[in-house]
């Protein structure tokens, strides 16, 4: 069975595991999932340290298909698929990313595993947020 994330969660920076090139700067963060399969929703805003804000959203479909859009000149090609219980997000322009969703502890709270590749700070990034 597939899972539902809808939902909003909000970063446990404690209970996560941050890079320290990068992701370790974020102070707090919050996640809003609008997920009617196929389609799944994503927006976010992180808070840093230094009081800067980054923001974003994607809208895919769960089946794997490519989307491409281009962003400040370059091509990028997503995708989302689901490998078993999880949904995973891959993104590639420049640098590759990639997402693992999975609901975890009863679905109360969402785990994210980043990879980035292709980068000057390639990172490895365990995020969890909890359901609210």
């Amino acid at each position: 069975m597939k899972a539902d994330f809808s939902g909003e969660y909000v970063l446990n920076r404690q209970a996560s595991t941050l890079s320290p090139v990068g992701a370790a700067s974020v102070r707090s963060g919050s996640v809003h999932i609008t997920h009617q399969e196929p389609r799944f929703r994503y927006q976010f805003t992180f808070l840093f340290i230094d009081g800067k804000t980054f923001e974003g959203a994607f809208d895919l479909t769960t089946d794997g298909r490519e989307a491409t859009t281009t962003e400040r000149g370059h091509l990028t090609v997503s995708r989302l698929q689901w490998d078993e219980g999880a949904l995973v997000f891959t993104s590639r322009s420049e640098e590759t990313l990639t997402f693992r969703y999975e609901l975890i502890d009863a679905g109360n709270r969402l785990r994210l595993t980043e990879q980035v590749r292709g980068t000057d700070h390639d990172q490895d990034n365990l995020w969890i947020f909890d359901r609210q």
